[in-house]
């Protein structure tokens, strides 16, 4: 094998880099780098560095590798230490997603993902639940919501507030509710049972009750 190797790297010095085939064996999520089994002859380099599709001071483009993973490996200069994973490969094993000409798909094996399509639609799925925080939010266009909506916080609106539809009351409120405006309504206003257009009062003594208010 150490002849191997040898003559693998005598021929790479000759022809400047080269790239070969492999199958990852170890990761090392703090340094983001891996060791290769180079195939078919199954040695493994040491540690070395996986490529990014983009790289900052602690920020980027970042996928962890799976052990097992199909990736190409670059060699400069025959050193068969000093590679460079430069790309992961689908192969039978670990078939693509079929992915329309155009779009673009990020997809996690949880199920969760984020899809770009080609009419410009853009799709978010969350398998379990999903966080989003941000510290001012600005939605442009109307919002739909095809559940309950939970606000711990203050609701604060500038537009006037729209309810109809739903099972039982349209909006249902539990604690105190105050209002610095008039208040009107189109139908009958209920209160502690007792109809606002159509309550009576007793009159004195031994008289009936009053017609309805006008």
């Amino acid at each position: 094998m150490r002849e191997l190797i040898q003559a693998l790297s005598a021929h790479a010095a000759t022809q400047g880099a080269f790239e070969r085939l492999g199958t990852l064996t170890s990761y090392d999520p703090a340094n983001h780098a891996v060791k290769v089994s180079i195939q078919p002859e199954g040695f493994e380099t040491g540690w070395i560095r996986l490529a990014a599709p983009a790289v900052g001071q602690g920020w980027g483009i970042v996928a962890g590798p799976q052990i097992g993973d199909e990736v190409m490996v670059g060699f400069e200069h025959g050193d068969m230490n000093g590679g460079v994973v430069l790309a992961r490969l689908f192969n039978d094993g670990h078939p693509p997603p079929a992915v329309p000409s155009g779009e673009f798909w990020l997809m996690h094996q949880s199920g969760s993902l984020l899809k770009f399509h080609n009419d410009g639609s853009v799709e978010l799925t969350a398998a379990a639940g999903a966080t989003y925080r941000a510290s001012q939010h600005h939605f442009v266009g109307p919002v739909q919501m095809d559940n309950t909506l939970q606000v711990t916080q203050q609701i604060v609106g500038q537009g006037g507030m729209a309810v109809s539809g739903g099972s039982g009351a349209a909006m249902q409120v539990s604690g105190d509710m105050h209002s610095s405006g008039k208040i009107s309504a189109d139908g009958d206003v209920v209160a502690a049972g007792k109809s606002g257009a159509n309550h009576t009062h007793h009159e004195n003594g031994a008289g009936g009750n009053t017609s309805g208010p006008n």
